[in-house]
């Protein structure tokens, strides 16, 4: 299995192994069931998910169109307390502005926008529409531009975001195995 190691990050490279329990260990970081399969694009230093690939229709056929989810609890605590004091709108203001971050998160919105086009060929779904957490003109979700910038190292607002965040650095994995149950670790703290 081929692995590449960024930031204390594992990154999978497409068609890549997964691991059996992937779904269950995401629901239970994420503290809900999930609606489709889990395709992990990113493992942290514990090998746990911390991105996975959703696919551009759930199980049901709902349109989604949010390629990379983030689904590690620190990262998602850490990018959670970025949007809570604002960061949302200074990234919107900072991509309205024409200039080099304009033009490289213009490029990202498509290309995004293809590789999900990519990955619905041969379906009959309803297709999902935008780019990056399916906006077309502005910043919505910066969870969604982190997993997109873990998974793919191509978003510049992921970039910047993974940058103010300052990584990953868990003490405790978040998930551990009881017997043969896999729980969610109280011993597990988000610090930052």
């Amino acid at each position: 299995m081929k692995k590449v190691w960024w930031k204390s990050l594992l990154i999978l490279l497409p068609g890549e192994m997964k691991i059996s329990n992937d779904k269950e260990i995401v629901e239970l970081q994420l503290r809900r069931k999930i609606r489709s399969q889990v395709d992990v694009r990113c493992r942290c230093n514990f090998d746990l998910p911390v991105v996975t690939l959703v696919p551009p229709n759930l199980d049901d056929g709902t349109p989604f169109p949010t390629t990379y989810w983030l689904t590690c609890p620190l990262l998602v605590n850490r990018v959670s307390s970025l949007e809570e004091k604002g960061m949302v709108k200074v990234f919107d203001e900072m991509v309205q502005i024409k200039g080099k971050l304009r033009a490289l998160w213009e490029k990202r919105q498509e290309t995004y926008r293809k590789e999900r086009v990519n990955l619905e060929k041969g379906s009959s779904n309803i297709s999902p529409t935008g780019g990056v957490g399916g906006t077309i003109d502005h910043i919505k979700c910066l969870h969604a531009h982190l997993a997109d910038h873990l998974a793919t190292g191509k978003n510049p607002i992921g970039e910047s975001v993974d940058s103010l965040i300052g990584g990953y650095d868990c003490s405790v994995p978040c998930i551990e195995k009881e017997g043969s149950k896999l729980t969610f670790n109280s011993k597990w703290k988000s610090k930052w």
